[in-house]
């Protein structure tokens, strides 16, 4: 089963000059991007070849930048955040293995994985229990950063039929989201 997370990082940094030190700082919680990469990516096996993670990143100075990393295509996984910002840095100039940066927008990432055939998945608080969900073969999940998402990308996910997905009760991180998520596919195997 084929997996793609889409992160939608409305403060995320759109050029590779951000302090390593100081991600959840200055760097516009680009420690919330590299914790999704590796929630993402990671396994003890090195990268999950099954999953990839577009990550729209709409921060300054220049928005949107869209980074792809495809675990499939990978060499490796970043295991910790300092890891993980240091290949995002990678990604921004085109120096990574599986991954690539792109002008694309959130509309337009979500709009290229149902163009390419996938079910969108919206991991919403207020959507159907994921123990329940039938999750296609092809699954593009989609969720926000620390803000979550704003009313008109929801209004796209409605037009878009993106099945609403919840995971319990209460708030979770996004990496949290993404790692529940990809425990319960690999489950479903």
């Amino acid at each position: 089963m084929h997996r793609t997370f889409i992160l939608k990082a409305s403060e995320g940094r759109t050029s590779p000059d951000f302090s390593l030190k100081s991600l959840a700082g200055a760097a516009g919680r680009m420690d919330l991007v590299c914790r999704c990469i590796i929630a993402a990516l990671h396994t003890p096996q090195g990268p999950d070849r099954d999953a990839e993670i577009v990550v729209v990143l709409e921060g300054e100075p220049d928005p949107p930048l869209a980074l792809t990393f495809t675990g499939g295509r990978m060499e490796r996984a970043p295991a910790g955040e300092v890891e993980a910002a240091e290949m995002v840095v990678l990604a921004m100039r085109g120096g990574l293995a599986g991954a690539k940066a792109e002008r694309l927008g959130f509309e337009e990432a979500v709009a290229r994985y149902k163009g390419l055939g996938y079910k969108v998945y919206y991991l919403h608080e207020q959507g159907r229990p994921s123990m329940e969900v039938e999750f296609a073969e092809r699954s593009a999940l989609v969720l926000g950063d620390h803000k979550g998402l704003d009313p008109a990308s929801e209004r796209l996910l409605d037009r878009v039929g993106a099945e609403r997905v919840s995971l319990g009760p209460i708030s979770y991180l996004a990496s949290q989201c993404i790692n529940v998520v990809s425990a319960e596919l690999r489950g479903k195997r």
